[in-house]
């Protein structure tokens, strides 16, 4: 449903399309042991991430997610992705993962794997809890299913689009890592931050 008014809303009433920089080669930054593609404080970066997050806009999703082909297009390895899981009570609100959405898009669509990792816990957004809330309210949020007899390759790229604290990705992280072989690389990939 909210698809489908969206996709009304810009046939109707169309926007113009704000479009992240993709002629230049992708720059990877880290900040903490979290590496990212764009700074968060661009205000085209601010408005493609909230176009695909609450707006479930095609335009913005593919350009996230060419981006992500980018840095994909780098690795040396075999790997799965595993976008940030929503709770199911923002997938009631939303009608969808705005990470998968991204993914829909990419050319490396066949190697996401959704059902290895999911949230337990709903949670207040990040947007509306402070610094230290957000690294609280994120412990034990995650659960991995069992991983370890299942044939993956031994890299796994966490994806998410925004990284402020870290708390969300780290604690994704732990789940995903207690079910893995003790020789899997994992590497937590946002799209901003």
């Amino acid at each position: 449903m909210v698809r489908t008014l969206q996709l009304l809303l810009d046939i109707l009433w169309p926007q113009d399309e704000p479009k992240v920089s993709t002629s230049a080669a992708v720059s990877v930054k880290k900040f903490t042991d979290i590496h990212y593609l764009l700074p968060y404080k661009q205000t085209t970066t601010q408005q493609i991430i909230k176009n695909n997050k609450y707006h479930a806009q095609s335009y913005a999703a593919k350009q996230l997610a060419y981006l992500l082909d980018q840095y994909c297009d780098t690795q040396t390895e075999d790997f799965v992705i595993l976008p940030m899981p929503i709770s199911n009570k923002r997938w009631r609100e939303r009608g969808y993962n705005h990470i998968e959405r991204i993914l829909t898009y990419s050319r490396y669509k066949h190697t996401v794997r959704s059902d290895l990792l999911y949230k337990k816990v709903h949670t207040k957004q990040q947007t509306h809890v402070t610094k230290s809330d957000r690294v609280k309210q994120q412990v034990g949020t995650f659960a991995s299913k069992q991983l370890k007899n299942l044939p993956l390759p031994h890299f796994v790229l966490l994806l998410d689009d925004v990284v402020t604290t870290g708390a969300t990705m780290r604690a994704a992280k732990q789940a995903v890592q207690k079910e893995l072989p003790p020789n899997t690389k994992i590497i937590c990939l946002a799209i901003a931050h």
